[in-house]
């Protein structure tokens, strides 16, 4: 490529090295990507004055001649990376060709923590840093920034900061992850054990997908509930299959409403407060493998059981390869979320099956948080006395709280983890076809609006009042031996563990150290220390961490010979 001496930029399509008076600047489009008199000092100052923090990816973007690196290389901190990333494509090859170069003059180790993109490869963001194929593990990382390398950016500026954005959420997103592991881990690991013993008496929800020929009415727990049941007639709600979430139950209750289905993904005892007379025995209880046995034992026997992907983990990967698994879906947090993408692979068409929601409020208002008959109101009710009134004020002042103006400008609180789930369903669903959202209050879900009119109107065209019929969809779900091996394993796994920590070298086998052996156990068992504040990683030359991990093998083997012994019962 010849350089040429300043003057006017060509709007060509190669970039052009430029002659300054302190360097080369780059000409491309009819644009000078650095400056005419300093082309380096503007991205090398800029680079100078970052106060950069341990484990941060950077996010380089148009690179072009590279000014500023060997500078940021110097001031990286630990457990930090480097994402280059360049949208043009004769950029890109130019950039690359330079950074070839760059590495010889500098005498730069060629495992620079750096990795270089062009704009189809920056596309997959998401997936290149969950997979840490090329990247450090997600774990290292605690925030994303974006740095401008020259005047490139001007061709994709968004692109760029989306990219940046991306990588940010998925960050957060792993940390706040993270915390709801430390604190429910360990408790969703049993439960998936338990309900592993259950699987047998469930039945398999790929065979009940695109069943649903009826509209799908979902319920959740919030004011808009109570409001809509008031004001719409039973008969009409009752033409729609309706699909509740289990806090909602004693609700619809009151209000004499058939329910047809019922998701629940609650792991922790407080639930079972909802399905108490609970009258819905004829409707299908979808699920969640971590969510708590003893529901399954209140709602009826028409159970089927869906997985939620709580982590990335080996050992969830080993049940779906042997497929003792139902059908794993995204990690969504809140059971309206869960209830949605059901209600999403339950209608038989997009186009044909409308689903409407309501409840799903994400929000509360001032002395209110729930509609009348949930658990929470119930149980404010029965707490009341002169001290306590029956209005929960405390709620909209409690930390995390703030003051919204939400849909129809009608205002309401809401709290970090409430808005957080609104936001969640905003990346979920947007864009989806015949998705209705009929509450009138509450966080905007970015779907489209439905008033009780035209909803009635909808309904009233339907002739069919029959009820979902659950006839020949049933099938079986993994059989009893199955189970009963994946089991044994653990219980073998486990009791060698244990022998390894407790015997160290005199049992070792096989050629293999005891840290070799109980690496490989470990990395494949990530229940047993997955709710560790630090069990992002196996972490096997920390003695504190195997003393963690060999209490944790009690606990779980007595789990694993409780869901021996349900299966030899039955």
């Amino acid at each position: 490529m010849n350089d040429t001496k300043l003057g006017q930029p060509l709007a060509q399509e190669k970039p052009c090295l430029v002659q300054t008076s302190r360097g080369f600047s780059v000409s491309y489009k009819g644009r000078f990507l650095y400056s005419k008199y300093d082309p380096a000092k503007s991205t090398i100052q800029t680079i100078n004055s970052l106060n950069l923090l341990p484990g941060t990816l950077i996010f380089c973007v148009s690179p072009v001649l590279w000014y500023g690196l060997k500078e940021l290389l110097k001031i990286l901190p630990e457990e930090s990376f480097i994402v280059a990333i360049e949208s043009e494509n004769e950029l890109y090859d130019f950039a690359n060709e330079k950074l070839e170069e760059l590495k010889k003059d500098f005498s730069l180790d060629s495992k620079l923590p750096l990795i270089f993109l062009n704009q189809e490869q920056a596309k997959n963001i998401a997936k290149l840093i969950y997979e840490g194929v090329e990247f450090p593990p997600l774990y290292t990382f605690k925030r994303a920034i974006l740095l401008e390398m020259s005047g490139g950016t001007f061709f994709a500026n968004d692109f760029y900061k989306q990219i940046q954005i991306i990588a940010q959420n998925i960050i957060a997103s792993f940390w706040k992850n993270r915390l709801t592991l430390v604190k429910l881990g360990r408790l969703f690991s049993r439960n998936l054990f338990h309900n592993l013993s259950n699987l047998e008496n469930s039945y398999d929800l790929k065979n009940i997908y695109k069943k649903v020929s009826k509209p799908i009415l979902i319920f959740g727990a919030g004011e808009t509930t109570e409001q809509f049941l008031r004001e719409v007639p039973k008969e009409q709600i009752e033409k729609c299959f309706v699909l509740a979430v289990d806090a909602a139950l004693p609700i619809l209750r009151d209000f004499k409403i058939h329910v047809d289905g019922i998701a629940a993904v609650e792991s922790q005892v407080a639930i079972t407060k909802a399905y108490i007379a609970n009258d819905a025995k004829d409707a299908i209880l979808f699920a969640d493998m971590t969510s708590r046995m003893q529901i399954t034992k209140l709602a009826g026997n028409k159970l089927t059981y869906f997985t939620s992907s709580y982590d990335n983990s080996h050992f969830l990967k080993r049940l779906n390869e042997k497929k003792l698994l139902p059908p794993m879906f995204p990690a969504l947090g809140s059971v309206g979320l869960y209830a949605v993408y059901l209600a999403l692979n339950l209608r038989s068409s997009p186009q044909k099956n409308p689903i409407f929601i309501t409840g799903l409020d994400f929000s509360f208002s001032l002395g209110k948080t729930h509609a009348n008959g949930a658990p929470a109101h119930l149980q404010r009710l029965a707490s009341t006395n002169r001290l306590t009134p029956v209005e929960n004020y405390g709620a909209a002042f409690r930390p995390g709280a703030k003051f919204f103006i939400g849909k129809n400008n009608v205002p309401i609180f809401t709290d970090i983890g409430l808005s957080g789930y609104a936001e969640q369903f905003l990346q979920a669903f947007y864009g989806q076809q015949n998705l209705y959202d009929l509450g009138f209050q509450g966080i905007p879900l970015g779907i489209q609006q439905c008033n009780y009119e035209q909803f009635l109107d909808f309904v009233q065209q339907i002739h069919s009042e029959e009820k979902f019929s659950t006839k020949n969809i049933f099938v079986k779900q993994t059989s009893k031996g199955q189970i009963l091996a994946f089991l044994e394993g653990e219980e073998k796994a486990l009791n060698r563990m244990k022998e390894l920590l407790i015997f160290g070298n005199d049992v070792a086998c096989c050629g293999k150290t005891v840290t070799q052996e109980l690496s490989e156990l470990l990395q494949q068992r990530e229940y047993l220390y997955l709710h560790f504040p630090d069990g992002f990683k196996c972490d096997v030359e920390n003695v504190s961490f195997l003393k963690r991990v060999r209490s944790e093998i009690d606990f779980f083997l007595k789990d694993i010979k409780r869901s021996l012994q349900e299966l030899s019962k039955n």
